[in-house]
């Protein structure tokens, strides 16, 4: 049995990249389809009932491209959306919280764990109650850092600026016994090495995208999923506003094993 029909990511910018590259590590043979809601970007300050619409057009629009499963690759729209859009669908859906709330909890020896995301995933409750549903004893210190995804997308990881930003929002973290640090958007591993200078080598990060894909893969092959292509898959992006900053940021992320890049529109 084999199934050759891609793999579907979706996020609200680039973000999702740090994801696809896991993939693509991981599952080297199959074919991805991403999309990035560069033109509503970010998710993370937007109201829950405008998230669950974009997810819904870019879940509509992997479906158009005869995906066999679906990673949200964005831990705004796992949260606000996933639990809805799951029920209104057949593919197969994957989010990036669970995952990363389990990696983490297997990692802490200190039972403190830290979480950075966008202000909507950290509003949401959902990483703390979801460690709490594998360790209620762990404590979870939590800090909204949405102006991490404006660094991100406009490549600014390295000035001096966004390293100063960087320290003075994660400072309140150094007052506590965090040795694990959940990074709850997609965007914040690219500002891994920026972070992890900081918090010092005492602190492991947890990167939700490495585990989820981990889940993906184990999933596809229990279920005969699995493409049985020997050559690299094709990687098509697709992004739904400023097409040039986004090749830019995706072809230094991703290299040169990107198929096409594309500049498309969803919803109304």
């Amino acid at each position: 049995m084999s199934d050759k029909r891609p793999i579907g990511l979706l996020d609200s910018g680039v973000g999702g990249l740090t994801v696809v590259e896991e993939v693509i590590k991981k599952l080297p043979h199959e074919d991805i389809v991403f999309i990035g809601d560069e033109a509503h970007m970010p998710y993370g300050v937007r109201p829950a009932s405008e998230i669950i619409k974009y997810t819904r057009e870019m879940v509509e629009f992997l479906i158009s491209q005869n995906v066999k499963a679906i990673i949200y690759a964005c831990n705004t729209a796992t949260a606000r959306a996933l639990s809805t859009l799951e029920k209104e669908f057949d593919v197969p859906m994957f989010g990036v919280i669970k995952s990363g709330a389990q990696s983490a909890v297997a990692d802490t020896k200190t039972d403190d764990i830290g979480v950075i995301g966008t202000e909507s995933t950290v509003n949401s409750g959902s990483y703390p109650e979801t460690i709490a549903k594998v360790d209620d004893k762990i404590k979870v210190h939590s800090i909204a850092a949405q102006h991490f995804v404006k660094i991100v997308e406009s490549d600014a990881a390295d000035t001096d600026a966004s390293k100063e930003d960087i320290a003075q929002t994660l400072a309140p973290l150094k007052e506590t016994n965090i040795d694990t640090l959940i990074l709850g958007c997609t965007h914040f591993p690219m500002l891994e090495k920026q972070i992890q200078a900081f918090m010092g080598e005492s602190v492991k990060l947890v990167d939700p995208g490495i585990e989820t894909t981990n889940v993906v893969k184990k999933y596809l092959s229990s279920e005969a999923m699995l493409t049985d292509n020997q050559q690299s898959g094709k990687v098509e992006l697709n992004t739904t506003a400023n097409l040039d900053s986004f090749k830019a940021l995706a072809k230094d992320w991703l290299g040169s094993g990107i198929s096409e890049i594309n500049l498309i529109r969803i919803g109304d």
